[in-house]
């Protein structure tokens, strides 16, 4: 291969390399104020999106006895606060693989050392051999990553919740509406969301619930977990019924109302910016029709090679 051109891709490989840097550690400094408390009760949720991922991917098969392989260094040196901050947004992010606290850190490392070896080359390569110390960002780069990419996951499933909730609860009122009990309109919409992310919630609620949990303590263990308004509004409403005897089906209604007329204040908020971005193209676009039509005639008169009489 010519060297010049092995320079090139090592430079550029070493330029993308550097951004993701940047932009991971730019989200990692923002911080994650969220509370990491009651992410325990979870290991049920884990173990189905483990069979999840195994099933799903190949990939994700070969891959995880070498994660496991990791994670047992990391358990026995492993600082407990990088497990306490990828837990939060692990968790948000729907336990993607089903991975415990270790494992994840361990997949971090994994993504480091890679990032390690491709940093170093392409320094080595671009700059020379006493670069290769520049290798040493890929480790706490692959972590930063991983972290990075969780919140994006976690964001990605509070927008597609948020979208899923004012049906969830008017399918909720329905049932609850026929005399049937929460329990069965949770199972019901369990089953209608499978493998939705707001499905997946109130899944491991039903189930916590059907290990003996208490209702309201299931609930508040999801609003903590999440830490979404809507959800912590939806908790709430069910909490005080149940201590109030407020009709659940009226309370919920409201709550549905509530969230369905948020949501179109909010759509019609977007679509009021929209608007002022459309008129930017439209001015190009006059503008451009004028200098067409006027263009030539403004030319002329420039040079003179118009004269009044």
């Amino acid at each position: 291969m010519d060297p010049l051109l092995l320079k090139l891709l090592a430079s550029l490989a070493f330029g993308v390399a550097a951004a993701l840097l940047v932009l991971a550690a730019q989200r990692l400094v923002q911080g994650d104020r969220r509370d990491l408390a009651g992410y325990g009760g979870d290991s049920m949720r884990r173990a189905e999106m483990r069979r999840r991922a195994l099933r799903g991917s190949v990939l994700f098969q070969i891959a995880l006895p070498l994660i496991g392989l990791l994670a047992g260094l990391v358990r026995k040196v492993g600082p407990e606060a990088l497990r306490a901050y990828v837990r939060g947004p692990y968790a948000r992010a729907g336990y993607p693989g089903g991975l415990d606290d270790d494992e994840v850190v361990a997949t971090g490392l994994a993504l480091g050392l890679l990032l390690m070896l491709f940093i170093g080359f392409s320094a080595v390569v671009l700059a020379g051999p006493w670069t290769a110390w520049m290798g040493l960002l890929g480790l706490p780069l692959g972590f930063l990553a991983l972290v990075s990419s969780l919140k994006s996951r976690a964001e990605l499933r509070e927008l597609q919740m948020l979208r899923a909730l004012p049906y969830v609860l008017d399918l909720i009122v329905l049932i609850l509406r026929s005399g049937t009990t929460l329990g069965i309109a949770i199972s019901r919409v369990v089953e209608d969301y499978r493998e939705h992310p707001l499905g997946d919630e109130l899944g491991q609620v039903l189930a916590e619930m059907n290990m003996g949990a208490p209702r309201a303590e299931a609930f508040r263990s999801m609003a903590r977990r999440l830490n979404i308004t809507d959800i912590t509004a939806l908790t709430d409403s069910i909490v005080q019924s149940e201590e109030l005897g407020w009709p659940l089906a009226e309370t919920l209604e409201r709550l549905g109302d509530r969230l369905s007329a948020e949501r179109e204040l909010r759509a019609q908020a977007r679509a009021g910016a929209a608007g002022v971005w459309v008129m930017l193209p439209s001015t190009l676009v006059l503008m451009s029709a004028v200098l067409l039509l006027f263009g030539p005639v403004i030319v002329r008169l420039a040079r003179g090679e118009f004269s009044m009489r």
